[in-house]
């Protein structure tokens, strides 16, 4: 016989709207925390940090981390969407200002 599957779908707290969410698989190059920023590094994601300038810290911005991941790990990455940002993990002088423009560029939105 057949049986109905029950699944819950709890959504994340980071997600702050109804814009289209789409998500990639990278591998993680260091350690990623959840929310977190994240660039392209030779094809990898790796977590955004302060760069010499706002272009050198936006530089290969590529997403949200949707999941934590250590080094060499598969990690989903939020492509677009509305975001919180103080639901954001930012490194250490890293600034949501200097990444909100970039953003709407790839389709992240945040509120």
């Amino acid at each position: 016989m057949y049986e109905v599957e029950k699944r819950e779908f709890t959504d994340s707290e980071i997600i702050g709207g109804a814009y289209p969410i789409v998500t990639a698989t990278k591998i993680a190059q260091g350690e990623v925390k959840k929310n977190a920023p994240v660039k392209l590094v030779n094809g990898k994601a790796k977590v955004v940090t302060k760069g010499t300038s706002t272009q050198e810290t936006v530089t290969g911005l590529y997403g949200i981390a949707a999941q934590e991941a250590e080094n060499g790990d598969e990690l989903v990455i939020y492509l677009t969407g509305e975001f919180k940002v103080s639901e954001l993990e930012l490194e250490a002088g890293v600034n949501a200002d200097d990444l909100e423009v970039a953003y709407r560029g790839l389709g992240i939105f945040l509120v």
